[in-house]
């Protein structure tokens, strides 16, 4: 089974809830912590399976168990040695007595597919929760059947349970899905608990972010967030879970906004994961008891997994802190008018705001996760080909130089356009920076163009990876707005080269120089943070 169709780690899938309010700030929580739950469960299997039957039955039975109860026609089963996960970080607040917000119900915050492959590689594709997708119908718990209806895809869950929620994701992406896996805010405070708290790093900054939150004027800084509730700092903090939470979560009072809430979330990820391998976890029956306990306790799974099953996942999931793992977000932008949207609101009418995908996109993601005789026809690549436009059968290239581009930034992150439009300029692009786009809740860059542009505009599009094409009848410039999960230009595709920079350079993002800019490259987590 190829891996080159795999779409690069580039993506970061979440989108800045209008107001900042903080009972909808935690979907990037989940996609950290999962990946920290998981490779603690290596160590949850490796003392089961040391300390016997009766551990084993223990730690298993704090598990709670779901039964999706899934008929009728599924995908085509997995390849041999392969098993796919569905793993999905729930907003409920059960059990929280309302400390995580006021959210009623409970929505799939965060939603992955992973995917373990026989040769031993793995991939994660992360779906936004915003995502306008099709829910199929089904029978809720009253008898009442619902047909299928458009809808933004964390609805599943609330509609109708775990057991919708993997049959759309089943009819989604035609991959039949072996295990369901959740968990839920509170777990995340009660194992940052188990193990005694963490040491987090907060720089000093003179950085303060003043707004309004229902009418009400606040002021944020990284060391006190009205809206997280995080205080602390500057200098090493002790966090427990509940100010743990609040540390990832904040996103006012941070320089660089949700950069920073990012480089925060992989801090706490790598202290989190030191602090529950340290001996003094591991050698302390209390502590390890905890921590086990709370581990087991925060998950839920359907009633056909145990312990034992997650074995693979878990071995697995202790390549994240090497970076080893693939991880594909898949791309999505807010709709325009020509899509349908209440002028630049990004909002549909009767559907509210929801981020919109592209087909392809989404084939071109998970098709190589499927067995190969799956059946499933894949649609080809809609991004022209990088080798020359001289190859046969090639896509028809336009030279950069000849492409004029106006640039807007499309997130919250400060100066995003400006080095979109810089490193479009060093490839050769004719590119200039417009400042900010009037819809700033763009995670994926959006190439628009008009009529007559579609040679130029596929030549952008690879250009910037994850980007996707959206034609617009009455454009007459060709435009790029930069979404916040940008990471660079690359070299090579409109068949360039920037002025002293190497077979394949990538600029423009933290990316680094690779021949294969798509593979992901290995980072440390940072150790001290804004």
């Amino acid at each position: 089974m190829t891996r080159a169709g795999v779409l690069p780690a580039s993506l970061n899938p979440r989108v800045r809830a209008p107001g900042g309010s903080p009972a909808r700030g935690a979907s990037e929580v989940f996609s950290g912590l999962l990946q920290v739950v998981f490779a603690l469960l290596s160590v949850v299997v490796l003392v089961a399976s040391v300390g016997g039957w009766v551990l084993y039955n223990h730690l298993n039975g704090k598990i709670t168990r779901v039964d999706l109860g899934l008929t009728g026609q599924r995908p085509a089963a997995p390849a041999r040695g392969v098993e796919n996960y569905l793993l999905v970080g729930t907003d409920s607040r059960a059990g929280s007595g309302g400390a995580y917000g006021d959210a009623p119900g409970q929505r799939s915050d965060t939603t992955i597919l992973v995917h373990l492959a026989a040769d031993g590689t793995s991939t994660m594709v992360s779906f936004p929760r915003d995502t306008l997708v099709t829910i199929p119908e089904y029978t809720d718990t009253n008898g009442h059947r619902h047909g299928a209806h458009r809808a933004k895809f964390n609805s599943a869950i609330a509609d109708g349970g775990p057991s919708l929620l993997v049959n759309m994701v089943e009819g989604l992406t035609d991959i039949r899905i072996d295990h369901y896996v959740s968990m839920d805010l509170e777990g995340f405070r009660a194992i940052t608990d188990a193990i005694g708290g963490v040491a987090v790093c907060v720089l000093p900054s003179t950085y303060r972010d003043v707004f309004y939150d229902n009418n009400v004027r606040k002021v944020s800084t990284n060391t006190n967030d009205p809206m997280s509730g995080f205080l602390g700092g500057p200098g090493t903090v002790q966090v427990d879970g509940r100010q743990a939470l609040a540390f990832v979560r904040q996103r006012h009072g941070l320089p660089e906004q949700d950069l920073d809430r990012i480089r925060r979330q992989q801090q706490f990820i790598g202290a989190l994961f030191r602090k529950a391998m340290a001996s003094g976890v591991l050698t302390s029956p209390v502590k390890l008891e905890a921590l086990l306990s709370s581990v087991t306790s925060a998950l839920t799974l359907d009633s056909h997994t145990g312990i034992a099953d997650l074995r693979g996942l878990a071995t697995r999931m202790r390549d994240v802190a090497t970076g080893s793992i693939h991880t594909v977000t898949l791309p999505t932008h807010a709709p325009t008018r020509a899509e349908g949207a209440i002028g630049d609101s990004g909002e549909l009418p009767g559907l509210g705001a929801v981020q919109l995908y592209d087909p392809i996109d989404l084939e071109r993601i998970v098709s190589p996760l499927r067995p190969p005789d799956s059946g499933t026809e894949v649609s080809p690549s809609p991004l022209p080909s990088v080798s020359g436009s001289g190859a046969s059968g090639a896509t028809p290239v336009t030279p950069a130089d000849q492409i004029t581009v106006e640039v807007y930034n499309g997130s919250t992150v400060a100066g995003l356009s400006s080095r979109a439009a810089t490193a479009l300029t060093r490839h050769g692009f004719r590119a200039s920076n417009e400042g900010n786009a009037s819809l700033r809740s763009h995670t994926s860059s959006t190439v628009v163009y008009g009529p007559g542009q579609d040679t130029a505009a596929r030549t952008l599009q690879a250009a910037v990876p994850g980007s996707t094409l959206q034609r617009d009848p009455t454009a007459t410039r060709l435009e790029l707005i930069v979404g916040s999960s940008f990471t660079g230009v690359v070299a090579d595709a409109a068949g360039g080269q920037p002025t002293g920079a190497g077979p394949a350079a990538t600029t423009g993002g933290d990316a680094a120089a690779s021949a294969h800019p798509s593979t992901p490259v290995p980072a440390a987590a940072p150790t001290c943070t804004y």
